[in-house]
């Protein structure tokens, strides 16, 4: 499973930025040699110092802030027109160059301790979406997962596999809202489905016991961790349509020799299935989202399929069928499959399918307002057991 997250092949600082500072007071002193006495370029040597404090360490800062002071006295002397001008120039460039080291001291204690929170919130997030097995039994696995926030690994989208004693379950889902509370909704889905699908014999009672866990989040809500002690809605009141916690989702149940899948659908996008090249829509039981369980009048129905060798099976977000072009289009998924499928010179794969699915719906939509999950599932073609 491939998490895209934010380019880390851009280094900060950029080469010429690290060469300003160097460059800056070379180029004064120039200045300084080319231009009338009466025209101090001392400041100037200041700047430099200011600008070293963002690319170099505080001892750079430092190193560049005292050759600075001594190419001044220098070029100074060497005029003979050391006056009252330079020396107020040589002060304000050595306090300047003690308040940048001090400032870099302190820039750099906050990047580290930013790079470590950053590094336990990643841990965390991985933690909760974990990668796909690339196989498990009969049942070839792929798939990739993009959060619309780029300085994110993980976003309201969800999914997790576990294999049971009843079979591969799966579940992948969309969770409502965005930000903390979905990343914090997501990881209730998640544990809840992690352990319930262990216990629980049907897919119907796994899907409960995530009704009951949002239901709880719901009216026990967490905290809100940008504000202390203060929680993301009211307990005691009726949840406000903005404080609701569902989640729409597909749970999927492979039988042991992966030639049966059965098919819970809770509200959520339906599952495409290819099968000799064509890609047509799976039918299935229609429900309420997750965490509405109380207002489901009878208990939702779950579904068998049968696979044949070589089906692929397909399970995505609405990020997805949701993204659009610069003329407003959405992005239509099983044209788009169909299309791939007959255009492909081999058979089609998993890895080679998400790999499509991915580079297609980033070229449809550059800019994207939502997150995407796609899990592509296949029974391994006769003679590849």
């Amino acid at each position: 499973m491939e998490h895209r997250h934010r380019d880390e092949q851009h280094s900060w600082p950029p080469r010429w930025l690290r060469w300003g500072p160097p460059a800056l007071v070379v180029a004064t002193m120039v200045l300084d040699q080319l231009t009338p006495p009466r025209y101090p370029l001392g400041p100037l040597l200041a700047a430099s110092v200011v600008l070293s404090l963002f690319t170099y360490p505080p001892l750079g800062v430092l190193a560049v802030g005292a050759a600075g002071c001594l190419l001044l006295t220098i070029t100074e002397m060497i005029e003979d027109y050391v006056g009252p001008l330079t020396i107020v120039s040589l002060i304000v460039l050595a306090t300047v160059t003690l308040l940048s080291v001090w400032l870099c001291v302190v820039r750099q204690q906050s990047e580290s301790r930013f790079r470590r929170i950053q590094a336990v919130a990643e841990t965390v997030q991985l933690a909760l979406l974990r990668p796909l097995p690339e196989r498990f039994g009969q049942l070839r696995l792929s798939g990739f997962y993009r959060a619309a926030d780029d300085e994110a690994l993980i976003g309201g989208d969800l999914y997790s596999v576990r294999p049971t004693p009843f079979g591969l379950r799966v579940i992948v889902g969309d969770v409502k809202g965005k930000g903390i509370s979905a990343t914090q909704t997501v990881a209730t889905v998640i544990s809840t489905f992690q352990e319930a699908a262990l216990l629980h014999p049907l897919l119907s009672q796994v899907a409960e016991r995530i009704d009951v866990a949002l239901q709880l989040d719901r009216d026990n809500p967490p905290m809100d961790p940008t504000e202390r002690d203060r929680p993301i809605s009211r307990p005691g009141r009726p949840p406000a349509p903005t404080d609701e916690l569902f989640a729409t989702a597909v749970l999927l149940e492979f039988s042991a020799d992966a030639r049966a899948v059965r098919v819970l659908d809770r509200g959520h996008q339906p599952l495409l299935i290819i099968r000799e090249g064509n890609a047509s829509v799976v039918e299935s039981d229609h429900s309420l989202p997750l965490g509405m369980g109380d207002l489901l009048t009878e208990p939702p129905r779950t579904m068998t399929r049968t696979l044949h060798r070589g089906d692929i099976l397909i399970a995505y977000s609405d990020g997805i069928t949701e993204a659009r072009d610069s003329a407003g289009t959405f992005y239509p998924l099983r044209e788009r499959l169909q299309s791939h499928c007959a255009s492909s010179p081999g058979p089609v794969e998993p890895t080679g399918l998400v790999a499509f699915l991915e580079e297609d719906v980033a070229r449809w939509a550059p800019t994207l307002s939502d997150d995407l999950v796609a899990i592509v599932f296949q029974l391994t073609p006769a003679g590849d057991d």
